[in-house]
């Protein structure tokens, strides 16, 4: 028989912690545009918008 059978060493997965938190950091800027664009719109517009002006 053979007695040098060795089970297969299963690779460790690398965390993909960069890839995170990059794509977390992409979200945030995103959501901080449209906020900050929603934001200056309704500063310009407000009046109209509530027919103050």
């Amino acid at each position: 028989m053979n007695d040098n059978l060795v089970p297969p060493v299963e690779e460790k997965k690398k965390p993909n912690t960069m890839l995170i938190v990059g794509i977390v950091l992409i979200v945030l800027c995103c959501c901080l545009v449209v906020v900050g664009g929603g934001g200056y719109w309704l500063w310009e517009n407000g009046d109209a918008l509530l027919g103050l002006g």
